[in-house]
């Protein structure tokens, strides 16, 4: 029940985290964040225009089975990485991506007790079940969310946006680094929002940066990996290039604070 700013401004949050701060404050507006929670923030629905207005009758998430609007409608906002035939509604969420990428878990109270679950797998993908967004099963609450020490300080949320506030992400990366004496990757971690039904994690970008130099064409190639197998739709293939440039531009900034 802790309030979006009341995380985003507190001071060990501030210091240890900051990438989550960053994503925290990145999130609507500052009205909403002084109202919004933590456990709503995380329980978001996927983001469609024909998801929102009821009067669009295809939608596999509010009646599964009965199609999927976006798929050839508007589509300039959807997922490009993660998605279905069956929806390719992206999750709308700044916070989750920096959770995803500090390895944050989530702590669930329900009938059968309590349990704890990866923010990687809190999640689901749309596949053929688009109306099952999380692992939470019926009569589960959020109690809690926990953060692992992280060894490394260099850290940045970057969100790419129609306008400046109050606005979804295009496409948005939450990256923490450190880099050694000799300028080499000692560690990484990137997360992805807004190009995917969840926040988008590929653990084989971070393996490639690790101990290769911190310098943009190693970047470039990591992005690369990202966005591996992207498929687009009519609208929204200009977000692979952006999410791209996003990356290199995340970890640019990253590495340069450590």
């Amino acid at each position: 029940m802790a309030r979006n700013s009341a995380v985003a401004n507190h001071p060990f949050i501030r210091e240890r985290y900051p990438v989550l701060a960053q994503a925290l404050l990145a999130g609507a507006s500052g009205q909403i964040r002084n109202m919004a929670t933590i456990g709503g923030n995380l329980l978001q629905r996927t983001r469609c225009f024909y998801f929102y207005d009821p009067s669009y009758d295809e939608c596999n998430k509010r009646k599964p089975g009965s199609g999927c609007c976006a798929i050839s409608g508007y589509n300039r906002i959807h997922a490009i990485l993660g998605s279905s035939d069956q929806c390719v509604a992206a999750h709308p969420s700044d916070m989750a991506v920096a959770l995803a990428a500090l390895d944050a878990v989530v702590h669930v109270r329900g009938l059968q007790g309590e349990r704890s679950i990866a923010l990687a797998d809190f999640y689901r993908l749309p596949g053929s079940t688009p109306d099952i967004e999380t692992d939470l099963q019926p009569g589960e609450l959020i109690i809690a969310i926990d953060l692992p020490p992280i060894a490394f300080r260099g850290a940045h949320y970057l969100k790419v946006r129609d306008r400046n506030s109050f606005a979804f992400a295009l496409a948005s990366v939450a990256a923490i680094a450190g880099v050694d004496e000799n300028h080499r990757v000692s560690d990484v971690r990137i997360a992805l929002g807004g190009v995917a039904p969840k926040p988008w994690r590929v653990p084989e970008a971070e393996l490639f940066l690790r101990g290769k130099e911190a310098t943009e064409p190693n970047y470039r190639q990591a992005a690369e990996i990202l966005v591996r197998g992207a498929k687009t739709l009519r609208y929204n293939a200009f977000k692979v290039e952006l999410a791209r440039r996003a990356i290199v531009r995340a970890l640019s900034i990253a590495t340069e604070k450590v």
